[in-house]
């Protein structure tokens, strides 16, 4: 961590200084792309932050952010800091009672919203005292627009005031069970964590970051600490239906996304090749692809011949698939969950390096990732630096790190247990490291399914396997204290529906769902993965809803991990008549 920063708006204001006429954001107003330069962007904070103190804010107090990604929620985050506050991202897709908990909990005194509409049935609690609105024509009584909620006299905001200690952000974890709880984060934590990926993922004078993810999310919110720290360009995406468009159109270098979205990719490329010599060609790219990435990995040169194969594999499918990607991209990084191998495998070798890491809201984000020059595939990589690992004996995975969340808010004896007695965050992960200090992901150790007969089943990697199919959207298994393992599945809407038109069949969700053409199909997905796994690891009964699981209905996190403990409440007569 560099000692000379003590806060983030040091940090900010050190990049913006020496780089006002650079452009820092690029987002999309009514069908046009914009530009902001650091100055002009710089100029906003400072304004919005002024307001802020107008409003009555005061160093440590709460102000919550109620909205998808886009500049004003950066600009928004910055400007909260910059007046000594506290920001409280709150992710717009969940329950309304969980808005409110958030709200009501954090003690926040003034909310930014993206629209009016994200509050319909949420109970606004006494200690908000304003609502700012993002969208200007959504105000009316008791809100005001951003644009209005800005005072050109910068006079007030002191910044020296900000101790290294001091919160900068309390993260409320999407979580499994029950309410989410708020990891507090100080800007030493975030400072150090921005550091050390700084130092293994290097900056480029011309590096432009793709966001998209969630800022409410740590993962996404990296994208903010990153560029603020090294001045680097933010581009917005539009909305997640437009993520293909928006790449080619500003041509970002980094693309940091959750699996999901690099499997959708693999899908559409798969699905629009799945016929004659199309189907030919890309079966042959695939496996030069993935054999190439093995020799990037070892670095070693491929024999003539291969590499003759490679060019013509590269003019026919590569090259198409980087031009999607906007045709700049150096690094995607993935994180938030496991990634297949042969997808991983296949962008790199396209040209297009994929890296998965591994990180926790309790750490600030990252803790370990694969290097641009030293990477292993199935891997999260290595710690980054500054950022100290162990294993416990039963195989959980303990941090000690200056990354290392403050704690709980408010929840004195949950921040007592999520540490040893020695001060190591404990991850609730399990894992396993090889002998050059590479970590692979086992299973989340609250997860682990005992059966009646004493098996301990970590349920991900089955899972993930399952998942693997395009016909799958996702899955969930159980067997907690039962004899053997079941699977609920929910099916990929989009490849199901095409599947079914092409058959000449019902398309309706609930109809295919019921239908026993894709039960059959399912049961031989299941089938395969079970010939490769022990009895005990064998999935005995499945059965398929007719919902699309996500996060807005609750069955996924907001990173697309499942809700293992909603999606039981939810279809606990359907799992238990598995077992009767």
């Amino acid at each position: 961590m560099n000692t000379e920063v003590r806060n983030i708006p040091e940090a900010f204001l050190r990049a913006a200084r020496l780089n006002s006429m650079k452009t820092f954001e690029i987002f999309k107003k009514k069908d046009v792309w914009k530009v902001r330069n650091f100055k002009e962007s710089t100029n906003i904070i400072l304004s919005v932050a002024s307001a802020l103190i107008d409003s009555g804010v005061k160093n440590g107090d709460k102000v919550a952010i109620l909205s998808q990604t886009r500049s004003e929620w950066l600009l928004s985050d910055l400007a909260i800091q910059f007046a000594g506050a506290t920001t409280v991202p709150i992710y717009p897709g969940i329950q309304p009672e969980i808005i409110s908990y958030i709200l009501e909990h954090s003690e926040s005194k003034i909310l930014f919203v993206e629209r009016r509409g994200l509050l319909r049935n949420v109970k606004i609690p006494k200690n908000v005292k304003n609502i700012i609105v993002y969208d200007s024509q959504e105000t009316g009584e008791g809100y005001t627009s951003f644009e209005k909620f800005q005072n050109q006299s910068h006079e007030k905001i002191d910044i020296e005031s900000i101790k290294p200690d001091d919160l900068a952000t309390i993260v409320y974890t999407s979580g499994t069970t029950g309410y989410p709880k708020g990891v507090m984060l100080t800007h030493k934590n975030i400072l150090s964590m921005v550091s050390s990926v700084s130092d293994v993922i290097h900056p480029r004078d011309d590096d432009i970051i793709f966001a998209w993810l969630p800022f409410a999310h740590i993962f996404g919110r990296l994208i903010i600490f990153y560029a603020v720290r090294n001045a680097v360009t933010v581009a917005y995406a539009e909305n997640i239906a437009k993520i293909v468009d928006n790449l080619k159109e500003v041509k970002p270098t980094l693309f940091p996304s959750v699996p999901r979205i690099y499997e959708k990719a693999y899908e559409k490329i798969k699905q629009s090749s799945s016929v004659g010599i199309k189907k030919n060609i890309f079966d042959l790219a695939e496996k030069v692809a993935e054999r190439y990435a093995e020799y990037i990995r070892d670095k070693l040169a491929p024999p003539l011949y291969f590499s003759l194969i490679y060019k013509i594999m590269d003019l026919l499918v590569y090259s198409k698939i980087r031009q999607a990607f906007g045709g700049r991209i150096r690094l995607c990084i993935s994180g938030g969950a496991a990634i297949p191998t042969h997808i991983a495998k296949f962008f790199t070798g396209a040209g297009i390096k994929l890296l998965e890491g591994y990180g926790l809201t309790e750490t600030s984000s990252v803790v370990t990732v694969n290097l641009e020059n030293k990477f292993k595939f199935g891997s999260i990589g290595l710690p980054i630096p500054q950022v100290y690992v162990k294993i416990s004996e039963d195989g959980e995975l303990l941090i000690k790190s200056d990354s290392v969340m403050k704690g709980y808010y408010k929840l004195e004896e949950e921040t007592k247990n999520a540490f040893t007695e020695d001060g190591w965050l404990k991850t609730g992960d399990i894992v396993e490291m090889d002998d050059e200090g590479f970590l692979f992901f086992k299973g989340r150790k609250k997860n682990i399914i005992v059966t009646s007969f004493g098996k301990n089943i970590a349920p991900e990697p089955i899972e993930l396997e399952i998942q693997k199919d395009p016909l799958v959207g996702n899955v969930a298994v159980f067997g907690d204290e039962k004899p053997y393992l079941v699977a609920l599945v929910s099916l990929n809407e989009e490849e199901v529906s095409r599947i079914a038109k092409e058959k000449g069949l019902n398309q309706d969700l609930k109809q295919i769902a019921k239908s026993d053409w894709i039960r059959q199909r399912i049961q031989q997905i299941i089938d395969e993965v079970n010939s490769k796994r022990p009895s005990y690891e064998k999935i005995h009964r499945f059965e398929i809803v007719e919902d699309v699981w996500t996060p807005e209905s609750g069955e996924l996190t907001p990173t697309l991990k499942t809700k293992r403990y909603f999606i039981y409440k939810k279809y606990k007569d359907l799992i238990e008549k598995m077992y009767s």
